[in-house]
């Protein structure tokens, strides 16, 4: 019996390989060469001095190696004053310098409910406002508000005088209804558009939420980046304050911030870590770099920051001289993971893309351990476009990762979503494999990752593409062996440039999606949720040749079933469900779709049982065909 599955299933990977060549071949698109290659250029994007052979690996002291041992024992077994000791000293050999400020929050005031009507697509309003940017995350298992999902906005004041506006938005029942928690108003300052990322910390007692904010100064027109911390679980604990880089001046600016923790891994003595990009802009050539720094401290009252630079460049590692070039933007992201399984070390992973700079390929490098580089390459992609993510799902012996990127297949109307994954880490060039996320005809425009806390290699994408002419939100889902069909998870305008989709996820398993969504310019907040089994379009990547309406499948079903259609050319279309009366039952579709197969899940619950008919209809197509409900 088992070898009789594992033939149909080699069977099924040949067929369903065949069509998507098929596919491809039919669009005129070739897949571009998959490339990793070392670099042995100690950072200089300019000058990779790509290898295939692995560079050796830096060496450290037998002192480093023994006391990061200690601190990671101390760490793990909740031993705060020893490990700050460690911490400390390892510090001193390794240069790093901590820096503490108090805390910039004023007033911290606390709101009321915000919720808003479902719709087909079991969509709920996060918030009524205009946003500079948004962010998403979920209360880890185990932690005092577990599984809640909570969403941090910068809302813009609309007046010159007045202060604009850092929202926590949460919602405890899965993202039907969503409620204000906590706000505080910024002066002096503006915020960047779309450059926010947040990270939930679970220390054994409280969960805080930690976030990073990208603004500029009204005074010196500078970008900075902004750290703040939440307490989800009482109104004491919040801290708010500026990361002051080593050698920031009146010629830095410092933007796109991420964030991310080991919160995976340790609790009461969780580190959090964050990335930002850096230009010098008072310099002649532009000089473009990675900035990095940790706290060791990050519950304290006034948290400790270390900042590091792990490269000779002054940055974590990969940097670029722009000439004079001012519009590049420097795409980056940061990511954890234990290396339980290789080195056993923590290790901290970044990705690096400069768009518009003329150096497009994805450069990665990582730590072993908090500030040692450990290695570095090359994804030699030069189509790259913006939206370079990492993640990891984190866990003990968890190395599963995924690194997602918008790029172009020709420089107006087709851009594709791709991604990289591996299963032991990635250190090494061989250890990823390429996926052609979203490889049509069309304009993607954004892309974001999130990787499921714990879970063995479970990923979520939510991404704006161009539906026929105008941007809308779609939605994939990895379960560690395949990807989901792609899910339209809203037709309306989708905001590309304030506040991009984000993907989320609900505790628990099953069909746990959650995109997050404003319309166009940053108007008001959305949540989709259910994504899979709501009743909602999901296609695939291939254009059928004619028109078609499958039989609905289980048939006769209980209370849900599928309904597949195909079709050749986008255009209008209706899919209703009549009783055997000739009644109108529910209209599943009234809308203008892509060409291509979709599927409709409906969901027959507040029925009878008995015969039901489903129509479709279309320009130049119509047909209907009968289903069976039994309860």
């Amino acid at each position: 019996m088992k070898q009789e599955t594992r033939q149909w299933f080699t069977l099924l990977l040949a067929v369903l390989a065949i069509g998507i060549s098929l596919n491809l071949f039919a669009q005129g698109k070739q897949l571009p060469p998959f490339n990793i290659q070392y670099s042995n250029s100690n950072g200089d994007v300019n000058n990779t001095v790509l290898t295939s052979t692995p560079p050796q690996i830096k060496e450290k002291s037998s002192e480093l190696i023994q006391l990061e041992a200690e601190l990671k024992t101390a760490r793990l077994k909740g031993n705060t004053a020893a490990a700050n000791q460690l911490q400390e000293q390892i510090d001193n050999i390794v240069g790093n310098a901590t820096v503490y400020q108090p805390s910039m929050i004023n007033e911290m005031n606390y709101g009321s409910s915000e919720s808003g009507n479902q719709t087909d697509y079991n969509q709920s309003t996060v918030h009524p406002w205009s946003v500079y940017s948004h962010a998403f995350a979920v209360a880890p298992t185990g932690s005092g508000v577990a599984g809640n999902m909570y969403c941090l906005i910068t809302q813009d004041s609309q007046s010159g005088s007045d202060a604009d506006t850092v929202k926590l938005q949460y919602s405890s029942d899965g993202g039907a209804t969503w409620y204000t928690r906590s706000w505080f108003g910024l002066s002096g300052y503006s915020f960047n558009r779309d450059e926010m990322d947040i990270e939930i910390v679970y220390d054994n007692t409280t969960t805080w939420l930690f976030g990073v904010i990208g603004l500029k100064e009204t005074a010196t027109n500078l970008k900075k980046v902004y750290f703040l911390r939440f307490n989800l679980q009482s109104s004491s604990g919040g801290y708010l304050g500026l990361l002051n880089y080593p050698g920031s001046g009146a010629g830095m600016n410092y933007y796109n911030p991420r964030i991310t923790s080991d919160n995976a891994n340790y609790n009461s003595n969780a580190y959090v870590m964050v990335l930002c990009s850096m230009d010098s802009t008072s310099r002649a050539n532009h000089y473009a770099k990675q900035k990095y720094m940790f706290s060791s401290t990050p519950f304290a009252a006034a948290p400790g920051f270390t900042y590091s630079n792990p490269n000779s460049s002054g940055g974590f590692y990969w940097s670029t001289a722009l000439t004079t070039n001012s519009t590049a933007y420097l795409y980056g992201d940061i990511a954890y993971y234990a290396d339980q399984g290789g080195t056993g070390q923590d290790r901290i992973m970044t990705v690096y893309n400069c768009y518009s700079s003329g150096f497009n390929s994805i450069y990665i490098a990582y730590l072993n351990g908090y500030s040692t580089s450990g290695g570095s390459m090359v994804v030699t992609e030069p189509a790259v476009n913006k939206d370079v993510k990492i993640a990891f799902n984190g866990g003990a012996s968890n190395r599963n990762g995924m690194i997602t990127y918008v790029r172009q297949f020709n420089s107006s109307t087709d851009w594709d979503i791709f991604g990289i994954r591996t299963t032991n880490g990635g250190s090494l060039s061989g250890d990823w494999n390429r996926d052609t996320i979203d490889y049509t005809g069309n304009r993607a425009r954004t892309c974001d990752l999130i990787a499921v806390r714990g879970a063995v290699n479970q990923f979520k994408i939510c991404y704006a593409e161009d539906n026929t002419t105008i941007p809308a939100g779609f939605y994939r889902e990895y379960n560690g062996s395949s990807w989901s069909n792609k899910i339209l998870m809203t037709n309306a305008s989708t905001d590309t440039v304030w506040a991009e989709p984000r993907a989320g996820y609900k505790l628990g398993g099953g069909d746990n999606g959650i995109g997050i969504w404003s319309l166009m310019n940053g108007y008001n907040g959305y949540c989709a949720r259910n994504l899979l089994t709501t009743t909602g379009i999901s296609g695939n990547n291939e254009i059928p040749t004619g028109f078609s309406l499958s039989q609905n499948y289980p048939n006769p079903f209980n209370p849900t079933t599928k309904i597949k259609f195909a079709l050749p050319v986008s255009g209008k279309v209706s899919l209703k469900i009549f009783d055997i009366t000739g009644r109108l039952v529910t209209e599943l579709v009234d809308q203008n779709l892509e060409a291509g197969t979709h599927e409709i899940n409906f969901n027959a619950s507040d029925l009878s049982s008995g015969a039901y008919f489903y129509k479709l209809e279309t320009k130049g197509f119509s047909d209907i065909k009968k289903m069976i409900l039994v309860k």
